[in-house]
């Protein structure tokens, strides 16, 4: 899943020959990552 960087929208497939966002035709996207769980320790 990748998002555009100009109007946050998120695409789920892109076309090989077509690399720009549908909404506003931006080509910079940047893929979605999963959120890190991280590890707290108190002492």
């Amino acid at each position: 899943m990748y998002v555009c960087w100009k109007c946050n929208e998120s695409i789920k497939e892109l076309d090989p020959s077509f690399i720009r966002c549908p909404k506003c035709g931006s080509r910079v996207l940047f893929k979605e990552r999963q959120p890190v769980t991280r590890d707290i320790k108190t002492d």
